[in-house]
């Protein structure tokens, strides 16, 4: 399915490209605020030292605090903000929220090194140490200060940091899927209008595509609209070189036919039997082929009511003796989805079958079933018994040999419906007669 779909490829793509790259630029944005984050609170510690390098002083090689930093975190008992002041391996003085614990023992930095570390403080609660050496007067050795704050200040900002960053993310995310959406839609228009386009031909709405359209899509819809044309032209000299093969055949029948005026009765008739016979077969044959390379023809519609009245009005000319009313139903506008000629001569047949058979009347109806149409032409005549349906049905078979034909109009009504995609029913008709019932592809 996403593999047929250019657009939902498009927005698929478009959306994991958007989501990798949210996602890293989120981790990266991260990971600076982690640093600079830590860098800051590194600084916070280090002025911790400073206030307690001013607040210390040696007296005979003794440690003197004039007193402890102001910030009450430091007497909190366990608070995760720590100092110590220590030289060579001993502790000269702690804070208070150490309690009775001491912090774990370090490599002291050398002189004029800075060091900042996360380490694994009591009680297994990470905290944030900064340490420094100094040389101050009166001291018998060096002096290591070590000065530490929770790791959970630092998460706390980072948290709240990436809970905002998330979100803004989500939404930057969602608001630029939603552009590479309607982008695409946008962008991908011309190729829905032509394929509107291409439905209104196929339907036979229109002959070939119209419309404005990009100029990376103009020259598909160039060719597309050459290979209609030149599609129709084949078919229309297709249709005229099986007329001229047609005529031509028929031309020597008939010039035999009117020899066998001349020849005794016996084989008169059988000459005329078979020159009927192969001049029907011309003219199914022919119709055929020309039924078989209309079928599917773009564009190809043709008007049911307007064609059947045309048909009727022939019809009652021909029949004016017998006094055969042909009635057409009003049909709503419903067209076939091919050639007109190709209805004409399946309609004809069956109203011409039809008005051979009836009383007195002639009904022809049309109504929409789903992608077909059913075409219905009834007579008030005998009709056909059950049966015999199926074998009036028959090429060349003729159930009453009282009425004139070649019995091949059933026939080739049915063949021309099965190339179209339909098919032919014979039913009882409410008139009394038959029913006969074209089931065709609807445009």
């Amino acid at each position: 399915m996403v593999y047929r779909s250019v657009s939902l490829r498009l927005i698929l793509g478009a959306s994991l490209w958007i989501t990798l790259t949210l996602a890293l630029s989120g981790t990266v944005l991260v990971g600076l605020l982690r640093t600079q984050v830590e860098q800051s609170f590194d600084r916070i510690l280090f002025a911790h030292i400073e206030e307690l390098l001013a607040l210390s002083d040696f007296v005979d090689g003794r440690l003197k605090m004039r007193r402890h930093p102001a910030d009450p975190e430091y007497n909190r008992p366990l608070s995760g903000w720590y100092w110590e002041v220590v030289s060579n391996g001993r502790i000269l003085d702690r804070s208070r929220s150490l309690w009775d614990q001491v912090l774990p023992e370090m490599t002291p930095p050398s002189r004029g090194q800075r060091i900042g570390v996360t380490i694994a403080g009591l009680r297994d609660k990470h905290v944030r140490l900064v340490a420094e050496t100094f040389s101050l007067p009166g001291a018998p050795h060096e002096v290591t200060i070590y000065v530490t704050g929770p790791t959970k200040v630092i998460d706390k900002a980072i948290g709240e940091f990436t809970e905002a960053l998330v979100t803004a993310l989500l939404l930057l995310g969602f608001g630029l899927i939603v552009a590479v959406f309607l982008q695409v839609r946008y962008g991908l228009r011309p190729l829905n209008l032509m394929r509107q386009k291409l439905a209104a031909v196929h339907c036979g709405a229109a002959d070939r595509l119209q419309g404005r359209f990009p100029m990376e899509v103009q020259p598909l819809v160039d060719d597309l609209n050459g290979l209609l044309a030149h599609n129709a032209k084949v078919i229309e000299r297709a249709r005229t070189q099986a007329g001229n093969l047609a005529h031509a055949l028929k031309t020597p029948l008939a010039v035999l036919a009117n020899e066998a005026d001349h020849l005794p009765e016996e084989p008169r008739h059988a000459i005329w039997l078979q020159t009927s016979l192969m001049s029907d077969l011309i003219d199914r044959h022919l119709t055929r082929a020309r039924a078989a390379g209309s079928r599917g023809v773009a564009g190809a519609r043709a008007d049911i009511e307007g064609l059947a009245q045309g048909l009727a009005r022939t019809l009652k000319r021909i029949y004016e003796r017998r006094d055969i009313d042909v009635a057409v139903e009003e049909m709503g506008g419903l067209s076939f989805q091919g050639e007109s000629q190709d209805l004409e001569e399946m309609l004809g047949n069956l109203m011409d079958n039809a008005c051979k058979w009836a009383e007195h009347l002639v009904v022809v109806s049309a109504r929409k079933d789903g992608d077909l149409l059913v075409i219905s032409v009834d007579d008030d005549g005998p009709g056909i018994p059950a049966e015999y349906r199926a074998r009036a049905l028959d090429r060349g078979h003729r159930l009453d040999e009282s009425k004139p034909g070649s019995g091949l109009g059933l026939s080739i009504v049915l063949d021309m419906a099965e190339l179209y995609g339909g098919r032919l029913e014979l039913e009882r008709s409410s008139a009394g007669g038959l029913s006969a019932r074209l089931h065709l592809p609807a445009a």
